[in-house]
């Protein structure tokens, strides 16, 4: 039994260490390229780059034209991610509390079937939100891409935010409500503190997922002026030619916000993830 199990965490182990490390080389393969000049990326002659440069960088944020302005795009995703992650965690907040303070028929059935409603590919609700957004005239406007983050993400994020606001006592808000505070009062200044963790998990999650999006950007926004920065790395990839000097630093822009953000977060990430199948 013990052979059994201790051969079966060594192959375990061994296949955790091969993604890490595919993923891993990945983004240091990427990461290393933008160094390189163009020469170099094309002959792919060696891993490290023999005369390092940031002109690629320096291309990338200089090199602007009516039909590529990178650092106008880095701002649009700047500013619909954070306007996406701020709405996602208001609304979630209000509707975990609900979940984890309130009873009512069909508490449970409703909770799960938010998880239910990623069984389904995103794919589908193209043309239905396009159809939707072109009735009002939110087509090629930021408003139709934050709602659409904010779909995609709040039933996740509530389910994950429900189990932090479970593992806080009743009492504490009991003790609220004797001194005389409501239900908003209770959640602003005593929930919300307390499941800051929380709270900076689905901030981050919402970001991540709204900042590395292109199928619902490339659709809800047409204009040049108003895309982002996924949508910009497709202009360095023509028919013709690949500007992969721009390409590779572009990729490198993206990834960084959205590892600096995760690492700090993954561990509430996990045990938030957990809790919500686990009774302690």
């Amino acid at each position: 039994m013990n052979k059994k199990l201790s051969s079966s965490s060594i192959i375990k182990t061994i296949i955790i260490i091969l993604i890490v490390i595919a993923s891993v080389g990945l983004f240091a393969y990427i990461l290393i390229s933008a160094f390189k000049p163009l020469k170099e990326v094309m002959t792919k002659a060696k891993f490290f780059p023999q005369e390092p440069t940031f002109n690629n960088f320096i291309k990338l944020f200089t090199s602007t034209s009516s039909n590529k302005n990178f650092p106008r795009y880095l701002a649009n995703s700047l500013l619909v991610s954070l306007c996406a992650a701020l709405a996602t965690c208001t609304i979630c907040s209000l509707a975990a509390y609900g979940f984890s303070r309130h009873n009512y028929f069909g508490k449970k059935a409703l909770l799960n079937s938010m998880l239910f409603l990623y069984v389904f590919p995103t794919v589908i609700l193209l043309a239905p939100l396009y159809k939707m957004f072109s009735s009002v005239g939110l087509v090629d406007n930021y408003l139709s891409l934050i709602i659409t983050y904010v779909g995609l993400t709040t039933p996740f994020c509530t389910w994950i935010l429900v189990s932090f606001f479970d593992r806080i006592p009743k009492s504490l808000e009991e003790a609220a409500h004797v001194d005389g505070a409501g239900s908003f009062t209770t959640l602003t200044r005593i929930l919300i503190p307390v499941a800051t963790p929380g709270l900076i998990m689905v901030l981050s999650y919402s970001y991540i997922t709204a900042w590395g999006e292109y199928m619902f950007a490339s659709i809800l926004l047409r204009s040049n002026v108003n895309r982002t920065i996924t949508q910009s790395l497709v202009d360095f990839a023509a028919d013709q030619y690949i500007d992969w000097g721009s390409l590779l630093a572009g990729s490198v822009i993206v990834l960084i916000p959205v590892i600096a953000m995760f690492i700090p977060v993954a561990k509430n990430f996990i045990k938030g993830f957990t809790a919500g199948a686990v009774k302690e």
